[in-house]
């Protein structure tokens, strides 16, 4: 017999009704074993990957001086892209990161409260900035021929960069239920970091003399040439300019008191963004890069207006004490222009509707033939 007609056989013998009835128990039979014992059943699984506990400790008072009012986080990866913000949050001590494998750069930014200043191209690491808004509305028309920028308020910002190792995380892929997704967090040990954020703005100290304080009724006051900005990972100044604007409630007496008019003295001190990068050093300023201008109204209500080029004229503060150790870079000191103007603003004197010197004095007419008391004389 051949294997051909032994097939031919084997195949007729197999589409037999009975012999189909008998073989249909044993498939089903083979089939549910192959499910029991084949196989483990599992719910559907997710694959989470692992991640470093991260802790940042902030402290604000040590170089900022004050706990701000909020903060913003960002996160940076290893090509300077933008891949988790958090903010703006109340939340300014203390943070806690989930970080995987890799070095991430971080900045730590307080969050203005009074919306003087905006976050420009947080997208980048490289070009993300911070600048001041522009001043919404004028006291007087004479301002409204230029743009002005508001005084930013204090800020401070820590910038720092985060490697997260292999051996920081607990090596090999995990697989958890889909349902516990959410739940599911590192059983890795910690990692603390510490962070001091440091302040960005610094104060624009303007001191004049000027003859008869007394008679100046208000005064208003720009300076052109300032920075309206910084970027925050590089912590320098932008190269743009801005105006800012110095309004007649920021040139009280207050510093000097009631002697501030016979000192002829006016004073005022603001925040700022310091000078632009590339005009930090005395060499590389001209005297036009800043102008200061004052619109003075006198007690008589005539009107002075006046501008002066101070390019030259700004210097920094030498800090001392703590504050020497604080900063060290020069364009983070404090600015001042201090002016002797005596001879250029001259209030001149109120007219007065006096037509002699002395008092003035109104009398009744004498009575004729009376007597008068006086008092023992």
């Amino acid at each position: 017999m051949n294997k051909r007609s032994l097939t031919s056989k084997t195949l007729r013998l197999l589409r037999h009704p009975k012999t189909a009835q008998l073989l249909r128990p044993l498939a089903a039979a083979t089939l549910l074993l192959t499910l029991l014992f084949a196989c483990e059943r599992r719910p559907l699984e997710v694959v989470v990957e692992p991640k470093a506990k991260v802790i940042v400790q902030l402290d604000w008072m040590d170089q900022y001086g004050k706990v701000p009012y909020g903060m913003m986080m960002l996160i940076y990866d290893e090509t300077d892209s933008l891949i988790q913000t958090k903010g703006p949050t109340n939340e300014v001590t203390m943070q806690e990161l989930h970080l995987g494998v890799g070095t991430y750069k971080v900045i730590f930014v307080s969050y203005p409260d009074e919306e003087t200043t905006y976050f420009s191209r947080i997208g980048n690491h490289y070009y993300a900035s911070e600048r001041s808004v522009q001043l919404r509305g004028h006291s007087y028309s004479y301002w409204e021929t230029e743009r002005y920028q508001e005084a930013p308020e204090d800020i401070g910002v820590a910038i720092d960069t985060i490697t997260i190792t292999e051996e920081m995380v607990r090596s090999g892929v995990q697989f958890i239920d889909y349902r516990d997704r959410n739940k599911y967090s590192s059983d890795t040990v910690p990692y603390t970091f510490y962070e001091v954020p440091d302040p960005m703005t610094v104060k624009l100290i303007i001191r004049a003399k000027v003859k008869r304080r007394q008679c100046i009724k208000t005064i208003d006051a720009s300076i052109t040439g300032m920075a309206d900005g910084f970027y925050l990972s590089r912590v320098i100044r932008t190269s743009e300019r801005a105006t800012l604007f110095m309004p007649n409630d920021e040139w009280g007496r207050e510093r000097y008191g009631e002697e501030a008019d016979s000192m002829g003295i006016i004073y005022t001190e603001i925040a700022s963004f310091g000078l632009p990068y590339g005009k930090e050093e005395l060499s590389q300023r001209e005297e036009n890069d800043n102008i200061l201008t004052f619109h003075l109204v006198l007690i008589n209500d005539s009107v002075q207006d006046v501008s002066f080029p101070v390019g030259k004229e700004i210097e920094y503060i030498t800090r001392e004490g703590k504050q020497a150790r604080i900063r060290e870079r020069k364009d983070l000191h404090d600015l001042r222009i201090v002016l002797d103007l005596a001879d250029t603003i001259v209030a001149p004197p109120t007219p007065t509707t006096r037509t002699g010197s002395g008092f003035d004095a109104v009398v009744d007419d004498w009575e004729e033939g009376g007597v008068f008391d006086l008092g023992g004389f």
